[in-house]
């Protein structure tokens, strides 16, 4: 009995001084994820917002193109567009600082969204693919410009997947450096920590390529083709949302 009661004040003084040593820690790691749960909950809140505004831009731009108004009276209609999309890329940057993988992820997308993602969102160069098929007829000029852009973003791309997989190996060999199985890992950790502070960096550049590339084809298409361009966008987004609703309604098969 007395062996017993030594061995719990023995435990119980041990749990004591490292509940002392690592207090700061544990209070740090609650506020941060206090921190970062606020952070997502606002951006979804701001994200289910955004989508009813976006709903609501592309019956703007149907009955804009149907009513066939003035280039000048479109192109308002296209810049508010154009700008509804950017707020989305300063939404992802402010979320991105409170949780990176939350972003990387896509988990506030569709499941067939995300399927198609890429760094936490669309490819600039397959999207490139998909409004021009939209966009016909486009003159020679035209044509010519949007491949020398979707050769850029083709690059670029391959340039920040590369800086990716680099990060990835980089964060993969420092969590293995050292004798695995010991227990002690703290520090590799820690160093890892540091070095995935430059996915927030790869996201943002990742936005920033895609916020190029529709003004780019803004700059190239006329007022016309940029609102048939930004239409088109938006209902192959809803095709990609009532793809995964549908998917995730449909009667599974037995195995």
């Amino acid at each position: 009995m007395y062996r017993m009661q030594s061995f719990n004040d023995m435990f119980f003084n041990a749990l004591f001084f490292w509940f002392q040593v690592n207090v700061h820690s544990l209070m740090f790691s609650m506020i941060s994820l206090s921190k970062d749960s606020a952070g997502i909950a606002a951006f979804e809140l701001e994200y289910k917002h955004w989508m009813q505004v976006q709903n609501r831009q592309l019956g703007e731009l149907r009955t804009a193109l149907n009513a066939q108004i003035s280039d000048i009276e479109l192109r308002i209609v296209v810049e508010n567009g154009m700008s509804h999309y950017f707020e989305l890329f300063r939404m992802k940057s402010t979320v991105a600082k409170a949780d990176v993988f939350y972003v990387m992820s896509g988990t506030w997308k569709t499941s067939a969204e995300r399927f198609f993602s890429w760094i936490g969102g669309f490819r600039p160069s397959e999207l490139l693919k998909v409004l021009v098929a939209q966009l016909d007829p486009l003159t020679d000029q035209q044509i010519f410009e949007v491949c020398n852009l979707k050769q850029s973003c083709q690059q670029a791309e391959d340039a920040l997947s590369q800086g990716m997989e680099k990060l990835q190996e980089t964060v993969s060999a420092t969590l293995a450096a050292g004798q695995l199985g010991q227990g002690t890992y703290f520090p590799q950790v820690a160093m890892a920590m540091e070095k995935l502070e430059a996915l927030v960096c790869f996201v943002n550049q990742a936005d920033h390529l895609r916020q190029e590339t529709l003004q780019q084809m803004s700059h190239i298409l006329t007022t016309r083709q940029a609102a048939r361009g930004l239409l088109a966008l938006g209902e192959y987004i809803q095709r990609l949302q009532d793809l995964s609703t549908l998917w995730a309604t449909h009667p599974c098969e037995p195995a």
